[in-house]
């Protein structure tokens, strides 16, 4: 019969681990891991589920499996069945990324000690010394420099963090600059962006005593809704989140995860090469089939216009035979009466005849001149 889907084993794991992280061990996307569990009637956490669990907020416990009422035929697990030429090979400029950041001896090491800055770290430092401040109350850089968006007491890790990536960056060759809004780093060709930046707890705000008193006496102001308690954790994001990203976890710090995020930087410049290269492809493609549409389109002009002389001349021979005829009609029918005004009028009227017939060689006419008024 072929192996069935365990249905409590599922529902544990979709309740354990985000959709994102359990996909592929079913070989599905987010979406069909999705489907199937509302295929199987297993439920799923609502939305924002993760993230107040990553905030600390109480989240629904895990509810107990339903009982299955739909086809048998559903809980049959299709079995795949595992090629060496089933998994796509790795792009070569990626697969060069990934084995060199492999390497003992490229292992990024981040130093606490006194050390020498990197310009954009010391320009992120001096951007901080009058820094804007975030919508949650953290001090930011300002724009031009780099990405940082840290509480206090986690800048300092901060700052050694991003020299010893900025430094490693260097080391590779490749190129950090300034962009319009941000510091952008170029990887295989592709400007990307790379943000530090701390996640905060949402909570209800609580006021000051001072706050209170004034409110007490009459005198309250506003007061916002929310106030943002920083994590003490380290995210470093690639791309606004498009690339992927390096977090603290209790298994990792981000210290041990710099190489990686290299190769995440590298597998994003990959993807948007690729999709540029596939892009190429297909305009190359397009102005292939509109250069051959093009040129049947002037063989369809020359071919009309060719059937539209034929027709004209067809026209005037057929315009000559009628004139001819008419000449001989009237020949005949004056017979020996024809005068000399009649005379003439055959002759023209055959010299016309020859000019309108295309198969009969003519002397030129005044019809052939295109005549004009003077202005």
């Amino acid at each position: 019969m072929g192996q069935l889907y365990d249905r409590a084993q599922l529902l544990a794991e979709v309740w354990a681990e985000p959709l994102t992280v359990i996909a592929h061990r079913y070989g599905l996307s987010n979406v069909g891991l999705a489907k199937l569990c509302t295929r199987l009637n297993i439920p799923r956490p609502a939305q924002g589920h993760w993230a107040k669990r990553a905030a600390g907020k109480a989240v629904p416990a895990v509810p107990a499996l339903p009982a299955y009422t739909g086809s048998p035929s559903a809980l049959r697990r299709p079995t795949h069945r595992t090629t060496p030429d089933s998994t796509p090979p790795v792009d070569p400029r990626l697969a060069a990324v990934i084995e060199f950041e492999a390497r003992a001896e490229s292992r990024i090491r981040v130093v606490t000690s006194a050390q020498a800055w990197h310009p954009m770290v010391a320009a992120a430092q001096a951007s901080l010394q009058r820094p804007r401040i975030d919508a949650r109350g953290l001090p930011q850089t300002t724009a031009g420099t780099l990405d940082i968006s840290v509480s206090p007491a986690l800048l300092p890790r901060t700052l050694c963090v991003a020299n010893a990536l900025m430094q490693a960056l260097d080391v590779r060759g490749y190129a950090v600059s300034s962009g319009r809004q941000r510091i952008e780093v170029t990887v295989l060709g592709v400007a990307l962006t790379v943000r530090f930046y701390e996640p905060t707890h949402r909570l209800d705000y609580q006021p000051s005593a001072t706050e209170q008193a004034e409110a007490a006496a009459g005198e309250a102001g506003y007061w916002p809704k929310w106030q943002f308690q920083p994590t003490g954790k380290l995210q470093v994001i690639v791309s606004d989140g498009f690339g992927g990203k390096v977090s603290d976890s209790s298994a990792r710090s981000v210290e041990d995860q710099l190489n990686h995020l290299i190769v995440l930087m590298a597998t994003r410049a990959v993807e948007i090469l690729l999709r540029e290269e596939r892009y190429a492809v297909e305009a190359a493609a397009r102005e292939a089939v509109r250069q051959v549409h093009e040129q049947r389109q002037h063989v369809q002009a020359a071919e009309r216009a060719r059937l539209a002389q034929l027709e004209d001349q067809a026209l005037r021979w057929q315009r000559a035979a009628r004139i001819r005829e008419y000449l001989a009609a009237l020949e005949h029918h004056q017979g020996n009466d024809i005068d000399a005004e009649q005379r003439s009028l055959l002759h023209w009227g055959r010299s016309m005849a020859d000019w309108l017939d295309p198969l009969t060689p003519s002397a030129a006419s005044i019809l052939d001149e295109d005549l004009e008024q003077p202005s």
